[in-house]
């Protein structure tokens, strides 16, 4: 609307009685709204170009980020992540606490084992040699 035809609105809202079927509470209404439409229209023509730029900002939609935050915000998470996993791996594992009763079945288990695994037993090893000997009988000697 042209600064004009404006004008020539607030001329008819002025000169126009009220009808005297109105309460009065809707009067001062009516009354109040005529002040704010005529406040509204008296702004500078700077001001309905600013909302007409808003408005025209609201249905274009939200401007395009730029690439370098996108880029800078996924560098960010890598670099997290990459750091969590350091200290998650870099974490000393805790040695298991030596089982004191399983050492000694093991050395018993161990010489089981090896008691098993002789042809006789310890003390009965010498006597194994002379029966070996026995065998095989004296060594001889061609000295002639």
């Amino acid at each position: 609307m042209s600064r004009q035809t404006v004008e020539d609105l607030h001329r008819k809202l002025e000169t126009s009685e009220p009808d005297p079927g109105f309460d009065a509470e809707f009067e001062a209404a009516v009354t109040q709204y005529r002040t704010e439409v005529r406040s509204a229209a008296n702004r500078p023509e700077g001001f309905w170009d600013v909302q007409r730029a808003s408005v025209l900002r609201r249905v274009a939609g939200p401007p395009p980020r730029p690439v370098w935050r996108v880029a800078l915000v996924w560098a960010a998470t890598v670099v997290f992540v990459v750091i969590v996993i350091g200290i998650v791996l870099d974490r000393p594992q805790a040695a298991p606490a030596p089982d004191l009763a399983a050492g000694y079945d093991q050395e018993l288990l161990m010489d089981v084992e090896r008691t098993l695994d002789q042809e006789v037993p310890e003390p009965l090893a010498p006597a194994l040699l002379l029966t070996a000997e026995m065998e095989h009988g004296p060594p001889t000697r061609d000295a002639r």
